[in-house]
């Protein structure tokens, strides 16, 4: 059976997403328009709206990446366009939702995450050469970068983050991979950082790594 291709978009459903454009447009520019950030982002809303996290099909479903996007990622994976960024969000709206009801479920969260991306856009250059010391000590062993990000944690949330979640939310690699490659430690600690990660606070974790 054919796939008769996504559903169409409503025009009601592209109008309120097209009125947040420039909320998208900030996030897009601040995440190089990457695919893999997007997903990180919408599966931070589709958790606050008690939903599963999207799978990866289903965000290239959303943002109809063609296959020629999907071939030429090099290592940081494949980039949208900003009018599919547009139309992925238009396709999340349900029909009769009003845009005061999307702005709260959904556009709050992306004005958060961009908030969350500056800083780590402005941290990560200072933190990029201590992050690779520490890969590098460990030759990029998988345990041993998940303790580093549990020392990161607070405790009461330590127990709530299984290696499983580490390897497949954060790192993006299949849970039995036992060594990290770097591009990927680097970017998964870029993309899932906030305001609460300090260079000091991280840079002190890593060394205490070092130290062991």
């Amino acid at each position: 059976e054919k796939d008769a291709g996504p559903a169409p978009v409503t025009p009601e459903a592209l109008a309120i997403a097209a009125s947040f454009k420039t909320d998208l447009d900030t996030f897009y520019d601040l995440v190089d328009g990457r695919l893999v950030a997007i997903h990180d982002m919408l599966n931070t809303i589709a958790m606050a709206n008690n939903k599963p996290p999207l799978p990866p099909p289903a965000i290239a479903y959303l943002c109809e990446l063609t296959e020629e996007q999907g071939k030429n990622g090099g290592p940081d994976g494949p980039q949208v366009t900003k009018d599919q960024l547009v139309s992925a969000f238009a396709k999340m709206i349900p029909p009769g939702d009003s845009k005061e009801v999307f702005e709260e479920k959904v556009i709050q969260h992306v004005r958060d995450a961009s908030t969350r991306r500056q800083f780590a856009n402005t941290v990560m250059p200072q933190l990029k050469p201590k992050l690779m010391a520490l890969h590098g000590k460990v030759g990029g062993d998988a345990d041993k970068l998940y303790a580093w990000f549990l020392d990161l944690l607070p405790p009461e949330a330590k127990d709530s983050f299984p290696k499983e979640a580490f390897m497949g939310m954060i790192m993006r690699t299949p849970p039995n991979t036992t060594v990290i490659d770097a591009a990927k430690f680097l970017s998964g600690v870029h993309n899932n950082m906030d305001e609460n990660d300090s260079i000091e606070k991280i840079s002190g974790v890593i060394d205490k790594h070092m130290a062991l």
